[in-house]
């Protein structure tokens, strides 16, 4: 009996030891599993979808981008426009005119004495002599405001030489610039040509400002010597009044009428 009880027991051992090793499979954690795969993998295509999108939609841009800049071109890249450094040397200009007050300063009673106007005068000299032979000097200081005079007129000269001279400069600029805005290619360049050619344009309407400027301070000077005579007029005759006055009540000081009575009497 015991032999028997043995060999059953080693038998349990034997089956239980084959158990051990089957192994066992699940269907349901298999299929669990593969649908998993399949979920991630559609979200991996839709990545890869959505990426490739995104690269055509910029690939799109960029194109447009590059359209845009070859018919309108890039502004950053025209450093160079015709015009638009002689236009800021232009701009830097000041002129030669001098101001009113300048040219006062400056006069001088003996150039007035001698200025003959290119020929158009006569000099009248710093002396002239009196009907005894003598040589007198000129009071200087009264020909003061002829010469300023002068002065405005000979600064009215030479700004109009300098301002033909610089607009002679400036109209043939503007005609370059024109002949390069007509053959320009992009919008870029036009628009910058456009902007050199407005400040010309302004730079044209200043200059010839300048003139006007300059006949300005002649026409004021005149004035000025004008309103000075007639003040030194209105001078002279309150003087000869008060003259006049005072030598009428000195002569009636002096001789009086006789208020007596004549006696013929004797």
């Amino acid at each position: 009996m015991k032999v028997v009880a043995a060999v059953i027991s080693a038998f349990l051992v034997a089956v239980s030891l084959g158990r051990a090793q089957v192994v066992v499979i699940d269907p349901t954690s298999i299929a669990n599993n593969q649908a998993n795969h399949i979920v991630d993998l559609a979200k991996y295509v839709e990545m890869v979808n959505n990426q490739i999108k995104q690269i055509t939609t910029m690939t799109q841009e960029l194109q447009q981008v590059t359209a845009y800049v070859k018919a309108f071109g890039d502004p950053a890249s025209l450093l160079n426009i015709t015009g638009a450094n002689q236009l800021v040397s232009s701009l830097k200009q000041t002129g030669i005119g001098q101001t009113l007050g300048q040219l006062q300063q400056s006069a001088n009673g003996i150039q007035a004495l001698e200025y003959t106007g290119n020929g158009l005068y006569t000099s009248l000299g710093s002396t002239f002599t009196t009907p005894g032979g003598t040589q007198v000097p000129r009071l200087e200081e009264l020909y003061r405001k002829f010469g300023a005079v002068q002065q405005s007129s000979g600064n009215l000269q030479k700004v109009t030489t300098d301002v033909l001279s610089r607009r002679e400069n400036l109209r043939n600029q503007i005609a370059s610039t024109t002949s390069q805005l007509q053959a320009s290619s992009t919008d870029a360049e036009t628009q910058k040509l456009t902007g050199v050619l407005v400040g010309y344009n302004a730079e044209l309407a200043t200059v010839d400002h300048e003139i006007d400027n300059a006949a300005a301070e002649v026409a004021a000077q005149d004035v000025e010597n004008r309103a000075d005579a007639d003040r030194q007029g209105q001078a002279r005759r309150e003087e000869r009044e008060a003259q006049m006055e005072e030598s009428s009540r000195r002569y009636g000081e002096v001789f009086q009428l006789e208020t007596t009575p004549p006696n013929f009497s004797k």
